[in-house]
């Protein structure tokens, strides 16, 4: 395999540019160890180019050594964060820290899960990113915009907040959702994006899809293009 221009591995690379932005810039405002958090990104970074140039096969990557000690490393960095909020019982008082925290947890599970990815799926770009099974649970039309509305949904395990502009949508509805940075649309933050409007059946299992339609995929490996772009 190419890892050097392997979608999964290029994903991997800007979520860690993204924890080192939201680091230095210390976009969540939280009290801790800065210097253990940038000691432990570096880490990762390094250790990133020998993941990248490995040339090696999905399984024989997702075991080696260096992706391993990469996984641990940002591993590091969620405990530090996990704890600091929960220490401070910290809740973001902007639409732009509601936004930061969304975006380090989205960077958090593309490292954390990069080698899930390599194992349980194809070489297809559309699975650099999480592709789910979600069901909305409460729907409102944001107050600042005709056209968009804001969707809580959830995975089986946790929520997320969706905004869209596909009309009809109601709870109860199940929809193929792809996890992406987060984006601020008129004062809300979409988690993740609907892939298509058309409903998943009422039998689907909530949470990874193993194997997306032909529609699904295709918006997926275009949101996957737009992310590596920032690669470029």
């Amino acid at each position: 395999m190419d890892t050097a221009k392997n979608a999964r591995v290029l994903v991997l690379e800007d979520a860690l540019k993204r924890l080192n932005e939201i680091i230095t810039s210390r976009r969540v405002r939280v009290h801790l160890d800065y210097s253990e958090l940038t000691d432990s990104v570096k880490t990762a970074g390094a250790l990133l180019y020998e993941v990248k140039y490995s040339y090696v096969e999905p399984l024989v990557l997702a075991d080696l050594d260096a992706t391993k000690k990469l996984v641990a490393a940002i591993d590091e960095v969620a405990h530090i964060y996990d704890n600091a909020i929960k220490s401070s019982s910290y809740k973001p008082k902007t639409v732009k820290e509601v936004e930061s925290l969304a975006e380090l947890g989205y960077s958090l599970r593309i490292v954390q899960g990069f080698p899930r990815r390599l194992r349980d799926y194809g070489d297809d770009a559309a699975f650099a990113i999480d592709i789910l099974a979600v069901q909305i649970t409460e729907t409102h039309p944001l107050e600042s915009s005709k056209n968009l509305t804001e969707c809580r949904c959830s995975d089986g395990s946790r929520v997320w907040h969706v905004v869209t502009n596909i009309k009809g949508l109601k709870p109860g509805m199940k929809l193929p959702c792809a996890v992406l940075p987060p984006v601020e649309m008129m004062g809300a933050v979409s988690e993740a994006m609907f892939l298509g409007e058309e409903a998943l059946p009422e039998s689907t299992e909530l949470g990874p899809i193993l194997a997306p339609t032909s529609s699904a995929l295709d918006q997926a490996r275009a949101h996957v293009m737009n992310i590596m772009k920032r690669m470029v």
